[in-house]
């Protein structure tokens, strides 16, 4: 790879030249977006030998260059050497803080966008069951404190929507960190023992000012029948069909995780159910519901009213449309999973 970058760095500063000795007026800015480009995409040795054929490039055409044009040669030379050794410095100053160069640490960050994705990526379920799920970060960030994640295994459809506190890239890999051990537990461990073993798992990492809460839903595909517990988190909400309308959850809230070591399965008493045909149960996290100018009940019913006019018209992406219309707007972490049974 380094050697096709170096030969692509001598063809363009041969272009260079032709086109200096071709119109000689031409500006010597031209040399500033390929320095920047090296600093960005080129790293180490690479990079040096690099900046050195630049400089030697730009030696050759101050040198064919009209002579009443050394003075720009020369305050544009000063000019590009000093951003040259910026570049460096950063790639150094980033290298030590970090542990890892820029260029490393973007490839990383990409690498978590696609985990994020996986991680919240529903299964696909049988014949009869359809769902539908959002996670929308906060001012469009591409990670947020939010996370689904979602297994069927022997017939049994598990769900979790966790909901990091803090905002930004902390929250983030936090999400990330607390997703992947949730992952782990959906279908492994008995479903009373999810919540309690992920409040162990966070007490475990220290976070003295992180803490989360979650709503962890099983359901038998085959009967209909569903248990749901809560740790600290907003009611699950149920449509019937049969009466037409939605119906909060009363289930008890337990513990918020990552507060309290050692509890047990008293601390996140279960709500038992059933879904029968053109039942739904929505999940969704407080982004959604939440804000400033208005408290949780109308934040719940503004919600409910996007959903009786979304999910009707499609109920593919009507979760993304849900969070999209949530008015705490994109100041918001949003999550909403959406369970049908036809």
């Amino acid at each position: 790879m380094p050697a096709v970058v170096i030969g692509v760095g001598l063809l363009v500063c041969v272009a260079m030249l032709l086109v200096f000795r071709r119109w000689p007026d031409t500006s010597y800015a031209l040399f500033a977006p390929l320095l920047l480009a090296v600093g960005a995409l080129v790293r180490g040795r690479a990079m040096a030998i690099c900046l050195a054929i630049l400089t030697v490039t730009f030696v050759l055409v101050a040198f064919v260059m009209p002579s009443h044009t050394l003075m720009r040669a020369y305050s544009s030379a000063i000019g590009l050497a000093g951003m040259a050794v910026v570049l460096v410095a950063l790639d150094r100053v980033w290298s030590r803080s970090a542990g890892v160069s820029a260029r490393a640490a973007s490839n990383l960050l990409s690498d978590l966008r696609h985990r994020h994705e996986v991680q919240t990526h529903m299964p696909d379920l049988p014949a009869g069951w359809e769902i539908d799920s959002a996670v929308v970060a906060a001012h469009g960030e591409s990670l947020c404190g939010d996370i689904v994640a979602g297994c069927e295994v022997d017939g049994v459809f598990h769900a979790i929507v966790l909901d990091v506190s803090g905002k930004g890239s902390t929250a983030a890999s936090r999400a990330l960190l607390l997703g992947g051990a949730a992952s782990g537990l959906l279908g492994a461990v008995p479903a009373e023992r999810v919540l309690p073993a992920l409040n162990d798992y966070l007490v475990r990492q220290g976070w003295s000012d992180g803490f989360a809460t979650a709503t962890y839903l099983s359901v038998d595909l085959t009967t209909g029948e569903y248990s749901l517990a809560s740790a600290g988190h907003p009611a699950a909400i149920q449509f019937r069909a049969g009466k037409g309308n939605w119906q909060p959850l009363d289930a008890n809230s337990g513990v918020v995780l990552g507060i309290l070591e050692g509890l047990g399965l008293d601390a996140y008493p279960r709500l038992h159910g059933r879904l029968e045909s053109g039942d739904m149960l929505m999940l969704y996290s407080d982004g959604v519901v939440e804000h400033k100018d208005i408290d949780i009940p109308q934040g719940v019913d503004r919600m409910l009213g996007v959903a009786e006019r979304e999910i009707p018209r499609q109920f593919a992406g009507a979760a993304g449309r849900i969070c999209a219309e949530a008015r705490a707007g994109e100041s918001d972490d949003r999550t909403v999973v959406i369970l049908r049974r036809h």
